[in-house]
């Protein structure tokens, strides 16, 4: 079952921000943050120090979707050692889209 896969303390090594208006090229972000953890445990939370230290909630769906504090993920990698989701939105003819990317 992929939430026994996700369990376990995850270091957050890349987060990556792209922003795409229209026909242009995407500007893209790659932010490489230092000591950010996320931690999955079998009740359905996770600890976080993203914005500073707190609990959130999470469930994992059949269709590779992670709901991460109310927000649907889409899980595009997990290995043992390599998690990665995001998630996509748009307004207004603008594409916003952030990547986590998270070992351990």
């Amino acid at each position: 079952m992929m939430q026994q896969k996700i369990l376990g303390r995850w270091n957050l090594i890349k987060f990556i921000e792209e922003t795409k208006k229209g026909n242009e090229p995407a500007e893209v972000i790659e932010n490489k943050p230092e000591d950010i953890y996320f931690e999955f445990f079998a009740n359905g939370k996770v600890k976080t120090n993203a914005e500073g230290e707190e609990e959130l909630s999470y469930s994992v769906k059949a269709d590779n979707t992670l709901i991460l504090n109310g927000f649907p993920q889409t899980i595009t990698a997990l290995t043992g050692s390599r998690f990665t989701f995001g998630n996509t939105a748009s307004e207004a003819g603008t594409v916003y889209k952030q990547t986590y990317v998270l070992t351990r």
